[in-house]
């Protein structure tokens, strides 16, 4: 950053550090106000350019209207997301231009974003060919019939939650995950005479799960390459709150079952019903899935392994190499294959040179330093970042846009004071599970069509949504107790 002042013919060029920029301009704005009768404030991109004029809210703004309101449009007329971000992505341009900033910056920070991006592209990739696989293979299909056996009239509500996330874990997506077991469960929930409502919440809950936290999640693979963590990393940070937030979730339904009586009949199939000899083989590509990744093994070698054995399972259960390739192409069992997935890929490439320009800009930095202005406090500033998750997910039609925008925006605050694990846990407590919550969002719609219960309806009764965010910032809490509690014993033994 550099300010220059002007003052009896005589330029005097002061150069900070960028990381000083914004407690520079705070410290220094009044004394050169009043020595020099002019001042003009530069920030450096990574370029080395300068900007001559600061972003002002009323840009951002505009910036930020244009881009929602052409999104949420798309969503309104199922138009592709894509394309539906040109003109925002334009209208950010065109006020970097009025900034002065070169289309050589604007170009090189573009080019950033999408190569930042293009590790989670290929993932999304992989994870439009393994679920179809893993469909043909039989490997969905035994897991719903193993998991449909457990089920009672007597604690249905706590296993159908249990059942929807294990399901949400396996196949990680909430929409693909009742798309499996959420209608069979729907379906026996309403005919054993349980409130709709309420049903509808807990399945809603288990498949935002898997949705957060499943290494197949394309949300998952979003916030971990958004705060710059792997997988392994990410997966380890976010594993304590989402265990205690699905124990908690699990008493409250197993509370509620014990409230609400079902009739009925008992709707689970007898265990010795299953196929154990299938089922042992159906389990072996997600296992091998899980067990590579908890070994730190590269993501591509994941799930290419994962792919393999379960191609290896469906050719052994007679299904053709062609039925095979035609599946992972085009989708199978309502689950989106390649094809399907290239859309959101166009996406994700999108928003992340929209993202990137917008952080090599600098241009929300100064409003997040006035909020973090806290830099010690963790439990503060994950209260604030649930704040403003909270914010950007009322204002998207998605779950993707304020993953890649709070993660990208908040990353430097928590990289510099804190650590990139916190945040990666804060946002997967708040700006992942935000999405099922808001009425108009994409995936909260798609969630409502299959329970067939409207959003506002069962929305008091996602319990694992309305706690993710109160355990995360419980969880900073303790985390700051424990560490103050650690540095009194350091200080008095020394």
């Amino acid at each position: 950053m550099r300010r220059r002042g002007v003052s009896n013919g005589v330029s005097i060029v002061m150069v900070f550090p960028p990381e000083q920029c914004f407690h520079t301009r705070s410290l220094f704005s009044s004394f050169f106000d009043a020595h020099w009768s002019s001042l003009l404030c530069y920030d450096w991109l990574w370029s080395d350019e300068k900007m001559k004029k600061s972003f002002t809210i009323i840009d951002i703004i505009f910036i930020f209207a244009v881009t929602l309101v052409f999104l949420m449009g798309a969503i309104a007329i199922s138009f592709p997301l894509a394309l539906a971000m040109v003109p925002g992505v334009a209208a950010l341009v065109v006020l970097c231009r009025k900034k002065e900033i070169s289309w050589h910056t604007i170009g090189q920070a573009s080019l950033t974003g999408v190569s930042r991006n293009k590790n989670v592209a290929w993932l999304l990739a992989f994870i439009g060919l393994i679920l179809p696989t893993w469909y043909m293979a039989g490997t969905i299909d035994d897991l719903n019939a193993l998991f449909l056996t457990f089920i009672s009239p007597d604690y249905f509500l706590t296993v159908a939650f249990l059942v929807t996330a294990l399901m949400s874990f396996t196949v990680g997506s909430s929409v693909g995950s009742l798309s499996i077991v959420g209608i069979p469960l729907m379906s026996a929930g309403l005919t054993l005479g349980l409130p709709a409502p309420l049903v509808a919440g807990a399945l809603v809950s288990g498949s935002f799960v898997g949705d957060r936290s499943s290494p197949l999640s394309s949300s998952f693979q979003l916030l971990a390459f958004s705060v710059e963590l792997k997988v392994q990393e990410h997966l380890r940070s976010i594993t304590p709150t989402m265990i205690i937030t699905v124990t908690l979730t699990a008493l409250i339904f197993f509370l509620a079952d014990s409230l609400v009586a079902a009739g009925g009949s008992n709707t689970a199939s007898a265990a010795g019903a299953l196929d154990w000899n299938s089922l042992s083989l159906s389990l072996v590509p997600p296992v091998l899935l899980l067990v590579l990744i908890f070994m730190g093994k590269e993501m591509k070698t994941c799930f290419s392994a994962g792919i393999l054995a379960g191609g290896a399972i469906l050719l052994y259960r007679g299904t053709s190499l062609q039925a095979w390739a035609e599946g992972a192409v085009t989708g199978a069992g309502g689950l989106n294959g390649l094809i399907g997935m290239l859309p959101f890929v166009l996406f994700i490439l999108i928003v992340g040179a929209y993202c990137q320009i917008i952080e090599e800009t600098g241009m929300l930095q100064p409003f997040i330093e006035r909020v973090f202005h806290d830099t010690s406090n963790l439990t503060k500033n994950t209260a604030q970042t649930v704040g403003v998750a909270a914010g950007v997910s009322l204002i998207s039609p998605n779950q993707s846009f304020p993953i890649l925008l709070a993660g990208r925006s908040l990353l430097p605050h928590w990289r510099t004071h804190f650590h990139r694990r916190e945040l990666s846990r804060t946002l997967a407590d708040s700006t992942v599970v935000f999405a099922g919550l808001v009425p108009w969002s994409l995936l909260a719609i798609l969630c409502s069509t299959i329970v067939g219960v409207p959003v506002i309806v069962y929305l008091p009764f996602t319990v694992f949504l309305w706690l993710a965010p109160i355990v995360t910032i419980a969880y900073s809490w303790v985390k700051s107790k424990q560490s103050l509690r650690f540095e009194t014993a350091e200080s008095r033994s020394s």
